[in-house]
């Protein structure tokens, strides 16, 4: 092997310790202010996008839910209307009354007395009494109780106790009078 032996003179040897500093200093420089900050930013950039993108991943996952739950709450509003017409919130006397009035009309009933009604608070409901004197016949009143009990809102008899000889009707039936409790029901919400 060949022996390289290179004489430098003082001179040189100087020039070459500053180029080596030189090189040394900004390559700690260009590590420690440019490429340190520069990779910094990156990887905390990179961090924000993958956040970012499972924020969206997340509101894309809701967003198709969402019209689920939209269609729900629609369903769920048509249900609470059904609910409502059953078992409403107020208790619209007028419309009580026309209601069991029509019915006792269509069904052949004469109503000799119609009490104004009495209330009993229970847990969700509220429960209005109403006391009913009638006179009819066996199959018209049964038809009369069949026809409440088909109503929109709950109606509920109770308390029926049959009389007789109130004459006969037309078609010779015997006509009865029958005194009967009719509970009309109120949501207490």
């Amino acid at each position: 092997m060949a022996d390289f032996k290179i004489e430098l003179t003082k001179e040189q040897q100087q020039y070459l310790v500053v180029a080596v500093l030189f090189i040394g200093g900004g390559g700690f420089a260009y590590v420690k202010y440019f490429w340190g900050p520069t990779s910094e930013k990156i990887t905390t950039t990179a961090e924000t996008i993958e956040q970012i993108e499972r924020k969206i991943q997340k509101a894309k996952r809701q967003a198709g839910r969402l019209n689920k739950i939209k269609k729900q709450l629609v369903r769920l509003n048509e249900e609470g209307e059904k609910v409502e017409k059953k078992l409403p919130k107020e208790l619209d006397l007028p419309g009580i009354i026309d209601t069991i009035t029509g019915l006792a009309e269509k069904n052949n009933l004469e109503i000799q007395v119609f009490s104004a009604p009495s209330a009993t608070t229970r847990a969700h409901f509220k429960e209005f009494t109403f006391n009913l004197s009638i006179t009819s016949t066996y199959h018209d009143l049964g038809r009369f109780l069949a026809a409440v009990a088909l109503e929109e809102r709950i109606f509920n008899t109770r308390n029926v106790t049959f009389g007789r000889g109130a004459g006969t009707s037309r078609s010779g039936e015997t006509k009865l009078t029958v005194s009967l409790s009719l509970i009309a029901y109120q949501y207490k919400g």
